[in-house]
């Protein structure tokens, strides 16, 4: 019988849809560094797929792709290095936007384009209930665990307040989930976000 890893165990557990990763400091990779990342699911391969919540590209859904009205004035962020011809959301419009499913407590993703737009049309200020993701992240099978345990991401299994997903970006919302990993990691609070810096 092959022995597994306690590790390995562990880390499988948490890896599920809504898991938060949190890029340690030291972690270099221009497409990582100081990212947020929330687990979406496993693909076909049984690798994780996610997107990057805190990396704003600093242009609108009108500018990106013609999104008229109030969508069209909302910013686009970017989830990920991969497949950057799709879209992704989440948002806090519960079951008004059929086919989308709860991540995160308050927090769904996907669904019905149709029934998002008009959820949008009634909405005050739909800054503050969604966002646009152009892209995902994406991990081979194993490879997410890895990183896990050679110390590139700290996990966040559970959050008190979803909604910073959706009102925090760059380092702020870096900053904030960081706290949430607890005594042990409060040493990543003090290191500078450039190593220079040091």
């Amino acid at each position: 019988m092959k022995n597994t890893d306690t590790n390995d165990i562990k880390n499988q557990s948490v890896l599920r849809p809504g898991t938060i990763l949190i890029a340690s400091p030291l972690l270099n990779d221009p497409n990582f560094k100081r990212t947020v990342i929330l687990i979406l699911d496993k693909d076909a391969n049984n690798g994780h797929i996610g997107l990057i919540l805190n990396r704003n590209l600093d242009i609108s859904m009108q500018e990106a792709c013609g999104m008229p009205g109030k969508a069209g004035e909302m910013s686009l962020y970017h989830g990920g290095p991969v497949d950057l011809q799709r879209l992704f959301w989440l948002d806090s419009y519960g079951d008004r936007v059929k086919g989308s499913y709860e991540i995160l407590p308050g927090i769904n993703v996907g669904g019905d384009y149709d029934n998002l737009m008009e959820a949008i049309s009634t909405t005050t200020d739909p800054q503050k209930d969604l966002r646009f993701y152009l892209g995902y992240s994406g991990w081979s099978a194993g490879q997410l665990e890895k990183e896990i345990e050679a110390g590139a991401w700290g996990i966040v299994d559970h959050i008190l307040d979803p909604n910073l997903l959706l009102t925090l970006t760059g380092n702020e919302m870096w900053n904030a989930i960081a706290k949430w990993l607890g005594p042990a990691y409060r040493h990543w609070l003090l290191l500078p976000s450039d190593p220079n810096l040091n």
